[in-house]
């Protein structure tokens, strides 16, 4: 690896490791978040879950932009974003601001997330490629260690009004290095000037679909006409953007729904499956820290501590997904979506037999084995998905993956925590919680089956001998 790639991959795990360290630190401020500013659950729904949708929907753009323009400049803008949303989340006095500064930090990483997956696309190929996609769920691993311990001490040892401020600014001192690094390390490349069409009102009809679609899980007594309501305004949206995707399309510009991206069945499985298991594992872990912090009051610093097995386990295991993808190819995918079902049907079977503390010990030894999933795989999931993608689209193929996953993980996270809260937090509600990200899983462990996301015959040697190549190497 060159030095100027080098320099690449640093800038992409410090972003990584930013905006997935606030991911891991924001379920353990919820229970003080509401005490303090006298929030509704709904209103702590939209909390938990509003960075995911806006993470989601500047995705598509900032993916065309940084495409057209090249990454530097909205990398920094992105981390800047970011930076701003953080400050006015922390400093929030009430629900509102609160809300608007995650929808704020979450658009600032989507932007972010957009460049870092395009300059892992553009900058390294075969082997490399794939070692770097390791990586970066590698710093998301160290950010799922740090980040709790981080939030489970400032939460230990600060008063309560205080500490879930200084919670919600710990990523801030790592965008600022990150930025540093963008300047300093990201390569000045020469673009055509010429965006593809970004094609703002159809991400506009999906954002508001997804609001519309997560409205009635946030608002359970949305009954009757309301609710048909709902449903009509959904279908009419839906009809509306499949006719607007195909006047635009017509008049060649590239729709959200890039026709060559939609029309590659591979790359659709691979996204139906990365944004239900992205989706299922995001909910479950906020869910389950909800819980144990609100209902059993179990002191986040012991939460977080328990967290950490799952978290070496998946590094550990982004690891060895290297090798065995080399022997099994995206076969793998379909075994470690099956050890995650089996380890979620467990989680929700133990809220059965057991509550409190002793249901705290199981579902902490449960989620090692959970972590081992996550590790094998994301990086061979996305690698396979991806290589089902044109040359000239790596940009947009990369942030539709990720915005598919952050719009799943909007509903997801809302629906779970809507079913935990709804009446009062028990060990019966995160059962049934925990339950429905099973149901996901499960679904996108049978989708996972699909020949299509096996690919053609080139396709997988391509992707095995780059494998093959990085175990060697390793």
């Amino acid at each position: 690896m060159t030095r100027s790639a080098q320099a690449a991959l640093w800038c992409c795990l410090g972003a990584g490791f930013a905006t997935l360290l606030d991911s891991a630190v924001v379920a353990f401020t919820a229970p003080a978040v509401q005490a303090e500013l006298h929030l509704a659950d709904s209103h702590v729904q939209w909390f938990l879950a509003s960075y995911s949708l806006t993470f989601g929907l500047g995705l598509a753009p900032a993916g065309r932009i940084g495409d057209a323009f090249g990454r530097r400049t909205p990398f920094v803008a992105g981390l800047l974003l970011f930076l701003v949303g953080a400050v006015l989340s922390a400093a929030a006095p009430g629900a509102l601001p609160l809300i608007g500064g995650r929808l704020v930090q979450g658009l600032g990483a989507g932007i972010i997330s957009a460049q870092v997956l395009g300059v892992i696309q553009d900058v390294f190929t075969g082997p490399e490629r794939l070692r770097a996609l390791a990586r970066y769920t590698g710093a998301g691993a160290l950010a799922a260690i740090a980040g709790p311990l981080m939030a489970g001490a400032a939460l230990w040892s600060l008063p309560a009004g205080i500490a879930w401020r200084v919670v919600l600014l710990l990523p801030v001192p790592f965008v600022a290095g990150t930025i540093l690094l963008g300047l300093r390390g990201l390569p000045r490349i020469e673009r055509s000037g010429r965006a593809n069409a970004l094609d703002l009102p159809g991400i506009a009809v999906l954002g508001a679909l997804v609001v519309l679609i997560t409205l009635p899980v946030i608002e359970p007594g949305l009954r009757g006409p309301g609710l048909a309501g709902v449903l009509a305004l959904c279908a009419l949206l839906t009809a509306g953007l499949i006719r607007w995707e195909r006047y635009y399309a017509g008049r060649g510009r590239l729709p959200l729904f890039a026709p060559a991206l939609v029309r590659s069945p591979g790359y659709v499985v691979g996204n139906l499956v990365a944004l239900l298991w992205f989706g299922s594992s995001l909910a479950f872990t906020t869910v389950k820290t909800v819980y144990f912090l609100q209902a059993c009051d179990i002191a986040a610093l012991v939460i977080a501590a328990a967290m950490i097995p799952s978290a070496v386990a998946r590094l550990v295991a982004a690891g060895w997904g290297q090798r065995l993808f080399a022997r099994w190819g995206p076969a793998l995918v379909t075994y470690g979506l099956m050890l995650q079902t089996a380890c979620l049907a467990l989680s929700a079977g133990a809220t059965l037999v057991a509550d409190g503390w002793a249901l705290f010990a199981l579902l902490s030894a449960i989620q090692v084995l959970a972590g081992v999933s996550g590790g094998v795989v994301e990086p061979p999931l996305r690698a396979v998905t991806l290589a089902f993608a044109p040359s000239s689209l790596h940009g947009v193929a990369a942030s539709f993956l990720q915005l598919t996953q952050r719009l799943s993980a909007t509903f997801c996270i809302a629906l779970g925590t809507g079913v935990l809260l709804a009446g009062a937090a028990t060990a019966g509600s995160l059962g049934r919680a925990v339950l429905l990200c099973a149901l996901a899983s499960l679904v996108a462990t049978a989708a996972s089956f699909a020949p299509a996301l096996r690919g053609d015959q080139r396709s997988r040697e391509e992707i095995a001998a780059a494998t093959s190549a990085t175990a060697a190497s390793r």
